[in-house]
């Protein structure tokens, strides 16, 4: 027979047995949601549901992070879940009546509710709420009124303020803990909610105030600020939250979290957020040094040594990553209080050789580096060089004592000046911009 006008033959025309997949743990979505009747868009959630429980990042399901024995829901991850209707073994229970099975599902630890029944289940959570809420007997009810709430709609900050007031009433440390398995549920699927990350710092606050060992608790937030962050990236509240955590914190552990966040900064580069907790954790170790009355020469040595190695891990970031304006940030800051202790040390201590000239050598040596890359097809020399100028530009304002040495320095690598600077590396609108703040005129118009 002759070939079909395709030019396949007949066999390799003829249909192919479907691909046989994995059954997934956790049961097939299409098998639930023909058990349940559930319509096409629950069926979209419910799949996303079963494939988060392969171990994926999905929305629709988490892991348990805390042991049954606890109050607070388990975290999950999905828009909307909350601890309904399920029951203690992980499973859906047979003797559950007809709307929990049309509506719910539960298993290994997980819950997905229908997007169909959502805004009725909040309006009723709203509706039972307000009718509760100025009743004083009413305080338990109340509790789990506002987390039902709260686990639908976490901005509402009449649910927060509602919990504030009962929980302000009599100090309890595990209801205040139970508070913060809450908030942590509802971060493991809002984790850039701002409500939640305040009523978490507030709860913090009500067990600093009553002489807590806050040691243990701090290095729990940082642990949990760290996951959210591998989840969430460029997350600035968490980081926030993080830094809020800072004056909290010993010695030792500002310096542990120094190192930890060491290489979580390598791997993400371009996340500013994790650089500016850094900055947060080195100025908290200069206060300490300001603050310290017995062991400041100590102290000064070490922060001085801590600010070295921060100068050099940053330039080998820099030079092996190109491009990326979060690690040119990061030097702006440790160059200008580097500069301004090597002017202190000199005043007090003269020496033949100045340290101030040495690292303004070394800079400039970066600078050089940076505008003779050759040009790659991503553009990133490109802007490595006009970042390298812009940080070099920045310094020559920041520290006006280093312009005149900053001057000197760039006609040893054939660079007529700071103009030249601008002219060579930078856009127009940067290079406008810095001709203006920097005084220099511009006869090219």
């Amino acid at each position: 027979s002759s070939n079909p006008p395709n030019g396949r033959s007949t066999a390799d025309s003829a249909p192919r047995p479907p691909i046989q997949r994995p059954a997934e743990r956790g049961g097939s979505s299409e098998r639930i949601c023909k058990q349940f009747d559930w319509p096409n868009g629950a069926r979209r959630r419910i799949r996303r549901c079963c494939s988060g429980a392969t171990g994926g990042r999905s929305r629709g399901a988490a892991r348990r992070r805390s042991p049954p024995a606890l109050r607070a829901s388990p975290p999950l991850r999905p828009p909307h879940f909350g601890s309904l209707g399920c029951g203690q073994d992980g499973d859906s229970a047979s003797q559950a009546p007809e709307f929990q099975h049309r509506y719910f599902w539960c298993r290994d630890h997980k819950l997905a509710i229908c997007s169909e029944i959502l805004p009725k289940l909040y309006r009723a959570a709203r509706d039972a709420y307000y009718n509760t809420r100025n009743a004083p007997s009413q305080a338990v009810h109340l509790m789990s009124l506002t987390k039902v709430l709260l686990i639908l709609c976490p901005d509402m900050l009449t649910a927060w303020n509602s919990r504030k007031m009962v929980l302000s009433e009599k100090y309890d440390l595990t209801k205040l803990k139970d508070e913060l398995q809450l908030c942590a549920l509802i971060l493991s699927y809002s984790p850039k909610n701002e409500s939640t990350w305040s009523h978490r710092r507030w709860v913090l606050k009500q067990v600093a105030e009553q002489n807590q060992d806050m040691a243990q608790l701090v290095e729990k937030e940082s642990v949990l600020v760290k996951e959210i962050a591998e989840r969430s990236k460029m997350n600035y509240r968490a980081w926030r939250h993080r830094c809020w955590l800072i004056p909290y914190m010993t010695r030792k552990q500002v310096l542990d979290e120094l190192k930890k966040s060491t290489r979580w900064s390598e791997l993400h580069v371009a996340d500013n957020c994790c650089f500016h907790y850094r900055r947060s954790l080195l100025l908290a170790l200069l206060d300490s040094c300001l603050g310290n009355g017995e062991d400041s020469v100590s102290w000064e040595s070490e922060t001085c040594m801590l600010w070295k190695d921060e100068l050099r891990w940053n330039e080998m970031l820099i030079r092996r990553y190109q491009g990326r304006e979060s690690l040119w940030n990061h030097r702006r800051f440790l160059s200008q209080w580097w500069i301004r202790q090597l002017f202190s040390v000199e005043e007090t201590c003269p020496s033949t050789t100045s340290q101030v000239d040495l690292f303004i050598t070394q800079e400039i040596g970066l600078l050089s580096e940076c505008l003779n890359d050759p040009a790659d097809e991503f553009g990133e020399s490109c802007v490595q060089a006009e970042l390298s100028a812009l940080y070099i530009l920045w310094i020559s304002k920041q520290v006006p004592a280093v312009k005149g040495k900053l001057e000197e320095r760039l006609h040893s690598v054939s660079i007529v000046g700071l103009k030249d600077v601008l002219v060579r590396a930078c856009r127009p609108e940067k290079r406008w911009l810095w001709m203006n703040l920097l005084g220099l005129p511009d006869r090219s118009q």
